[in-house]
C-alpha cells in the first residue's frame, strides 16, 4: 500500500485565501470572455451558430433536423438551442434573437471550465497548483478568442473535466455517488462531442486504482465498475443503434476525412499537437517546461501521482483520437479538452520548478539568501516568490503532504 493512500487530501480546498484567489480569477474570466459576448449581434460571427439554431426551430416546426442535416450530429448544442427557442423565445420573434442568451450561456461554462481546472490543479499538486492552471487556461489568447460563440467546445471541456475529477474524486476517497457521477457527466460531454468517448476507459476503470492506493476493497471496486459499465453500455446502445451517430461521415463538410479507423502516425499527432502548444508560448518553452516536470520527479511525494496518470493519459487518448480518426483543414476547435489539460499539467510542472527554487533558497546560508532576495529573486523567479510568500497560507503541514 502507498504512502499517499494513508491520508487523502480533502476534495475542495479549505483555505479561504485560495478561494479568494480563484475568485480574483473568475473576475479577470468574465471579464475577458463577457465583454466579446455580443461581438457581430445582430449578425452571426461563425456559420455554426446559425446551423444549429436552424437545426433546433426544424425540431420544433417539423420535429426532425433531417432538413438541415443535422441528424447524425452529437444532439446536444441542438437540444439547448430547442430549449431556449422552445420555452423562451416569444412566438413573434425570430430565433435569431436567442443568440445573444445562447452565447451568456456558453461564456458561463467557459467560466465554470476555470473553476474546474483550478480544483484538478489543485488535486494534482498544491493549492497554488489549482490558480496557476487556471490563470494559464485564463490569459490563452486562443480561448478568449473562442469563448464567445455558441458552440459546443465549451460544454465538451467542461464536462469531460468535471468527469475526470468526479472519476478522480471517487477513486481517491471511495465515493460510489462521485464514481457514478462522473459517467453520467461522460455521457453529457458525448452528447455534445463523441471525441470525449476515447476518455471513458479511464472514467470506467478508475476505481481499479483505489485497489493500488488501499481505499477501495476489491469486491466494492469491481461490483462499481460492473455498474459503470453497465450504465455506459446502455447510453452507447442509443448512441451507435438508436442515434444515426455511425452516418455521421455523410454530413456535408463532416470533419472526419476516412471512414476506416486507421493507426496513428507521428506526423500526424504532432500537426495537432504543436499548434496548441504554440497557444500557450513556443515550443522552446515547452523544453523547460518538460525539463521541469522531470526535475518534478524528486518531489514525486508531494504531487498525486493518480491524478497526474489520469490527467496524462486522458490528454494523450484525446491526440490519439484524431490520429485514429484524422480530420481535415484547421480543426483546432477539436482541441480545448487537451488544452485545458495541458495547462495543468504546465503547472504541475511550474509546482516542481517552485518546489526545486524553495529548496535551493534554503540550503543558501542566511546572509546570502537575504543578499539574493534584495537583489532581484521575488522578480525573476516569481513562483518561488508566490511559494515563499504563500506557503503558510498554501502549502499543508510537512505531516499531512502525503495523500
Amino acid at each position: 500500500m502507498p504512502p499517499e493512500s494513508i491520508i487523502p487530501k480533502p476534495a475542495l480546498p479549505r483555505a479561504k485565501l485560495w478561494w479568494l484567489g480563484l475568485t480574483l480569477l473568475l473576475l479577470l474570466a468574465g471579464w475577458l470572455y463577457f465583454r466579446g459576448y455580443n461581438v457581430s449581434l445582430p449578425y452571426f460571427d461563425h456559420v455554426d451558430e446559425p446551423h444549429h439554431l436552424l437545426a433546433a426551430q426544424h425540431l420544433i416546426d417539423d420535429g426532425s433536423v433531417r432538413a438541415v442535416g443535422h441528424e447524425a450530429y452529437p444532439p446536444g448544442m441542438s437540444r439547448l438551442n430547442y430549449l431556449l427557442l422552445k420555452h423562451v423565445k416569444p412566438p413573434e420573434a425570430h430565433h435569431g434573437t436567442m443568440l445573444p442568451a445562447l452565447r451568456l450561456i456558453t461564456v458561463s461554462t467557459w467560466m465554470l471550465t476555470v473553476l474546474v481546472v483550478a480544483l484538478l490543479g489543485y488535486m494534482a499538486a498544491q493549492p497554488l497548483t489549482g490558480l496557476m492552471a487556471a490563470a494559464i487556461w485564463i490569459v490563452n489568447p486562443w480561448v478568449v478568442e473562442r469563448a464567445h460563440w455558441a458552440l459546443p467546445d465549451g460544454y465538451v471541456t467542461l464536462f469531460t473535466l468535471l468527469s475526470l475529477w468526479l472519476a478522480l474524486v471517487g477513486c481517491i476517497h471511495k465515493r460510489r455517488s462521485f464514481s457514478t457521477a462522473s459517467i453520467y457527466i461522460l455521457m453529457l460531454a458525448i452528447v455534445f462531442k463523441t471525441t470525449a468517448l476515447f476518455v471513458a476507459p479511464l472514467c470506467l476503470f478508475l476505481p481499479l486504482a483505489g485497489l493500488w492506493r488501499g481505499s477501495w476493497d476489491k469486491s466494492g471496486a469491481w461490483r462499481q465498475i460492473f455498474w459503470n459499465c453497465l450504465r455506459f453500455a446502455v447510453f452507447l446502445f442509443w448512441l451507435l443503434l438508436i442515434h444515426p451517430t455511425l452516418e455521421a461521415h455523410q454530413i456535408y463538410n463532416f470533419p472526419v476525412t476516412d471512414r476506416r479507423i486507421t493507426l496513428p502516425s507521428l506526423a500526424a499527432m504532432s500537426g495537432y499537437l504543436i499548434p496548441v502548444l504554440l497557444t500557450f508560448q513556443p515550443l522552446h518553452g515547452w523544453l523547460g517546461i518538460a525539463l521541469a516536470g522531470a526535475l518534478s520527479f524528486r518531489y514525486r511525494n508531494q504531487f498525486n501521482l493518480l491524478a497526474i496518470a489520469t490527467l496524462s493519459l486522458a490528454a494523450l487518448f484525446w491526440l490519439l483520437a484524431f490520429g485514429i480518426l484524422p480530420v481535415e483543414g484547421d480543426q483546432m476547435r477539436q482541441f480545448f479538452a487537451f488544452g485545458a489539460m495541458l495547462s495543468i499539467l504546465y503547472a504541475v510542472s511550474l509546482t516542481g520548478l517552485t518546489l526545486l527554487l524553495d529548496e535551493a533558497l534554503t540550503c543558501l546560508p542566511p546572509p546570502r539568501e537575504n543578499q539574493l532576495y534584495r537583489c532581484g529573486c521575488a522578480a525573476s523567479c516569481p513562483p518561488a516568490w508566490l511559494r515563499h510568500c504563500w506557503r503558510s497560507v498554501f502549502c499543508p503541514p510537512i505531516a499531512s503532504r502525503t495523500r
